[in-house]
């Protein structure tokens, strides 16, 4: 039989959690699952649509001479990229 409890926690200096319940006995095997809030789980800053258009990313393929059709150019980045672990 599986328990589950959630408890928030802080995470200490160096990234240590404790946790402490009495649902835990001494000598019982427990797998921990630990979701961040705040920030995205590989360091990166999460963007906001705002902060998105503020970024300058919006339209940055649109001067160039060399992509004719951006669409189908970002389709073909695409298919590539999933081909590259093959």
């Amino acid at each position: 039989m599986i328990t589950a409890f959630r408890q928030k926690v802080t995470v200490g200096r160096g990234g240590v959690i404790n946790l402490r319940s009495q649902k835990l006995k001494p000598g019982a095997t427990a797998e921990v699952i630990v979701l961040v809030e705040g920030e995205a789980q590989d360091g990166a800053q999460r963007m906001t649509a705002a902060d998105l258009l503020k970024s300058g990313m919006v339209g940055m393929w649109a001067d160039r001479k060399d992509i004719g059709d951006s669409l189908e150019f970002a389709r073909s980045l695409r298919k590539r990229a999933e081909k590259r672990g093959e």
